[in-house]
């Protein structure tokens, strides 16, 4: 995740509406938000496991937890992320680029992406992408280890190896969702040498046979970490919202307000599911305005006008261990993780069992 202190700071100048779902803390009528419908996951299979497991979680996040900011550093965490999809009966593939800005082939990058069909090939396709570069000489455990374990445990859970069963026979069920799920891993997130950024997601959002039937994003960046004594959450200074919370064990989730269905399945999820998400719905005529808005992989795809929403724990807001060599495992909360990873597989499934968006 980029340095992004001023995107709390375009929200508070343009968010009119903040909830914490289950409790409003705050809700200023205005004309230009939407009501957000609370979508509902579709009836499918009672066999259908979808229980995160926080082992598995910290596993992966143990295993790509060093610097990955340089080709060489990267190297091994894509071939574990290549291995993780392998077993889960995916067939990753890489897609490397050259600079989506300057054209150079010397500072493109590699993006790794495996596809979960659908039921329905005319139903259109979801993303759930995380960055697994980090910043440099940092382990990046939460930023991003914590997004790249949670889409491989999405693969586990989704695949329908898993759902079958360790014995079951070479007839594996087909998914129970309409929709196509697809895992894109990115690459060049964070600030490179040349001051550029978001590299892996302009790639593949340039790219028309990547954005072919995609209907919907879910991004994540920095889930993992939680703090809960008293004053341990910030907020920039004149942020009009004396109401929100000054613990930081809530998940924020950033959509457009005219994209309304990948929030309200965030808002379902929360009605059940600890940790309580904040939603933070964005007018898109202020995004001029504030380009700080824009400063993660969520933001490639607003530009296509594609719907996709931010997941993040708040980042530097909360964490004192953002982009340094203190971002390890071990700071991480287990708990906190493990139910915002909950949370996304529950927004997840919602997403892939409606048809239509």
């Amino acid at each position: 995740m980029k340095k992004r202190g001023g995107i709390f700071f375009a929200i508070a100048a343009v968010i009119m509406t903040v909830v914490l779902w289950g409790n409003p803390i705050t809700h200023v009528k205005t004309a230009f938000f939407p009501e957000i419908p609370v979508l509902s996951t579709a009836p499918i299979s009672t066999d259908f496991e979808s229980t995160v497991d926080s082992d598995r979680l910290m596993t992966h996040v143990n295993a790509v937890s060093q610097p990955r900011a340089t080709t060489a550093q990267k190297e091994p965490i894509r071939r574990y992320i290549r291995e993780q999809l392998t077993a889960y009966g995916l067939s990753p593939i890489e897609q490397r680029y050259a600079h989506p800005e300057t054209g150079a082939p010397d500072t493109g990058g590699i993006n790794v992406i495996g596809t979960l069909p659908g039921t329905d090939p005319n139903a259109g396709i979801l993303i759930l992408g995380a960055h697994y570069d980090s910043a440099e000489g940092s382990p990046g455990a939460d930023d991003n280890g914590s997004g790249v374990a949670t889409l491989l445990e999405a693969a586990r859970l989704f695949s329908p190896l898993t759902q079958a069963g360790a014995n079951a026979s070479d007839n594996i069920a087909a998914s129970p969702f309409p929709k196509t799920l697809k895992l894109v891993f990115f690459d060049q997130e964070e600030r490179q040498p040349d001051g550029t950024g978001l590299l892996g997601s302009l790639a593949f959002t340039q790219n028309p046979v990547n954005m072919s039937d995609v209907e919907g994003a879910i991004i994540l960046d920095m889930i993992g970490y939680a703090c809960r004594t008293t004053g341990c959450q910030s907020y920039p200074q004149g942020l009009p919202l004396p109401s929100v919370p000054d613990t930081g064990d809530f998940l924020a989730v950033l959509g457009l307000s005219d994209h309304t269905d990948l929030i309200g399945a965030f808002m379902g999820s929360a009605q059940s599911n600890w940790p309580q998400v904040i939603s933070l719905p964005i007018p898109k005529t202020t995004l001029r305005l504030f380009p700080d808005l824009k400063r993660s992989d969520h933001a490639p795809f607003w530009e296509k006008d594609i719907p996709a929403v931010f997941v993040t724990d708040t980042a530097n807001f909360r964490n004192a261990n953002y982009h340094t060599a203190r971002d390890l495992p071990t700071t991480l909360d287990v708990s906190f993780f493990r139910g915002s990873a909950q949370h996304v597989v529950n927004a997840t499934i919602t997403m892939l069992s409606n048809a239509a968006s």
